[in-house]
């Protein structure tokens, strides 16, 4: 079984990854775009691009470890309260992407609907959520090689992906970036994959494990990256689960000795934080505009620490207000 310390560390890491995300956007939103010629940006916007792999990551190793209890317990690893959970956390990922301007001025036109239906880290983690959730209910004890089919399938496939198209834009907006879509199936359905995979190799320690095939698939992108390649290109894919794999690790061996409440808060009420930083950066309007508008690309580094600062302040302030929230009604 699988026991509490590890789900510290879970929760670390997935506080870690939600911090990441807000200072990433915050960053890409208003930081001046004089610095973008500087190398610190250019390796900032690098790392910050482990961050959404993370997050999936650990999300499909979440799911790992429920399909292992319902397995070890007897119960239905796909059931209604599930899918509810999923398909709220979809409706704000889609609420988060309605085209205002297009809708508020009466243009319902296919512009306005490929903005909506952008798939989105929240759309990829759903779906792949449910995708390993329906495996777990059907494949039964042959769950782990189905995920794994699935996985080395989705890195395959997706090269190829690139350029399919139905017609219909909620179902290409899953498949590539052709419809501006930032976290389509292929490959990032496969960072939920390795973490599910992983959740079942971790019944044991795996860390020196874990550590060396990190390190042997960043060396393995650094030496055989391509002049051009793009997020759906297997080498795209295995050199960012090499970081992971190192993070993972790192977060595993400092957790029993570091491991900050306001961060493990983070952790637990990461889809809060995340939705209210977006809510902050593009959607809040001071005065007539959001920040993002209001102070697009023209701030200092100084600027951005103090507003990551108090962003960061207020999702924690909301995160902690929602757990008390929750403590109350259960304790009522």
């Amino acid at each position: 079984m699988v026991n509490a310390a590890r789900l510290t560390w879970i929760d670390l890491l997935r506080g870690l990854a939600v911090v990441g995300m807000i200072a990433t956007h915050v960053v890409n939103a208003i930081l001046d775009s004089a610095y973008d010629v500087t190398h610190w940006l250019k390796e900032f916007r690098y790392f910050a691009g482990i961050v959404a792999p993370t997050f999936l990551w650990i999300a499909g190793y979440v799911q790992g470890l429920a399909v292992i209890k319902a397995q070890q317990t007897g119960r239905a690893i796909f059931s209604w309260s599930r899918v509810q959970r999923l398909l709220i956390i979809l409706l704000i990922a889609y609420l988060l992407h309605v085209p205002w301007g297009y809708w508020l001025a009466g243009d319902f036109g296919h512009e306005s609907w490929r903005l909506f239906l952008q798939s989105d880290i929240l759309h990829c983690l759903v779906i792949s959520l449910l995708v390993l959730m329906l495996a777990g209910q059907w494949a039964g004890r042959g769950f782990i090689g189905v995920i794994f089919a699935l996985f080395l399938a989705n890195i395959i496939i997706g090269p190829f992906a690139l350029n399919w198209k139905t017609g219909w834009v909620f179902i290409d907006a899953f498949l590539n970036k052709e419809t501006g879509s930032l976290f389509p199936l292929f490959p990032w359905f496969a960072f939920c994959a390795a973490g599910c995979l992983a959740s079942h190799s971790h019944q044991r320690d795996s860390r020196v494990t874990d550590a060396l095939l990190g390190v042997a698939l960043i060396i393995a992108g650094y030496v055989l990256k391509p002049e051009s390649y793009t997020s759906a290109t297997p080498i795209f894919f295995f050199e960012r689960l090499g970081w992971v794999c190192l993070g993972v690790v790192t977060v595993q061996t400092i957790s029993p000795y570091w491991s900050p409440r306001w961060l493990q808060l983070a952790g637990r009420e990461s889809l809060l934080m995340y939705v209210a930083h977006l809510v902050f950066i593009y959607a809040l309007p001071i005065g007539s505009q959001p920040l993002d508008k209001l102070l697009g690309h023209t701030q200092s580094i100084t600027v951005c620490v103090a507003i990551f600062l108090v962003i960061l302040a207020t999702c924690l302030a909301l995160a902690w207000l929602n757990e008390w929230k929750k403590r109350r009604v259960t304790d009522a």
